[in-house]
């Protein structure tokens, strides 16, 4: 558990006492009187791990469950600081696991210089992207029970939610690929399958339509003036002032540059 999700850094492995031999990293140290662990990392980021004795013969019985006593519980409390430091020095963390999360957050860096922001400590796997010139949200990817999005299954799913049209959003739910949005406006935003049900340049595609629905608005004062150069809309007459006269009980009104009342109602 101590290294789930999470992906080993060269870089700072051989910073932190690691040195390469041929496919692994190898690290030795002394942890407990004149006991020493060993390190072998391989380069997919599987630890494995030895405690020899003072004898030089492999030490075990920190890893026997129910195993007790004193010396026995400070060697596993040796051995476990040293796997934290390591996954803390030498790992970065890995907030997912599926290859497309991991690449579509690689691809909003590289396309949109977006980073993803953790809004909620309840939920540390929930990413919100934003645009930066207006800070509105185009992408959100989460993971969710897969029961939620009514699959079957009692694993995990990786989601990505997006805005879309209601239009294409009506064509597009199917309850498979395509989802209405899973804690989103169900009209403005859609949840797609980051599992490989759909291809990453369907999600891309995608991914670049939401950035530009949650583009700023042009106010509606510049839009009524392209519309109007447009021959779209016309400039509306203005109004013609008039005064209503009550008279015996009846309503008349007087009209500008005019000395005669007409009754009204």
């Amino acid at each position: 558990m101590i290294f789930k999700n999470r992906r080993l850094n060269v870089q700072k492995i051989l910073q932190h006492g690691f040195i390469r031999d041929g496919e692994i990293f190898l690290r030795r140290e002394k942890i407990f009187n004149d006991f020493t662990e060993e390190i072998i990392i391989d380069a997919g980021g599987n630890v494995t791990t030895k405690i020899f004795d003072a004898d030089g013969e492999i030490y075990t019985l920190h890893l026997v469950e129910g195993a007790s006593g004193s010396f026995v519980g400070s060697v596993k409390a040796a051995h476990e600081k040293i796997l934290s430091e390591v996954a803390v020095n030498c790992f970065d963390e890995k907030i997912y696991s599926g290859e497309q999360a991991l690449k579509l957050v690689e691809l909003i860096r590289e396309k949109f210089s977006d980073v993803p922001e953790f809004l909620w400590e309840k939920f540390p796997n929930y990413a919100v992207f934003r645009r930066g010139d207006n800070r509105k949200w185009y992408a959100v990817i989460m993971v969710v029970p897969r029961n939620k999005l009514q699959l079957s299954g009692a694993n995990e799913v990786e989601i990505l939610n997006l805005r879309v049209e209601p239009e294409e959003l009506n064509r597009i739910v199917d309850g498979e690929k395509y989802f209405r949005g899973w804690h989103m406006n169900k009209k403005t935003w859609m949840t797609l399958r980051l599992d490989g049900v759909l291809s990453f340049a369907e999600i891309s595609a995608r991914l670049e339509q939401s950035y530009r629905f949650a583009a700023r608005r042009k106010g509606t004062r510049e839009k009524g003036q392209r519309r109007r150069e447009k021959g779209e809309i016309f400039n509306p007459l203005p109004p013609i002032p008039f005064s209503l006269l009550p008279i015996h009980g009846r309503i008349f009104f007087l009209l500008p540059e005019s000395t005669q009342a007409k009754e009204a109602f």
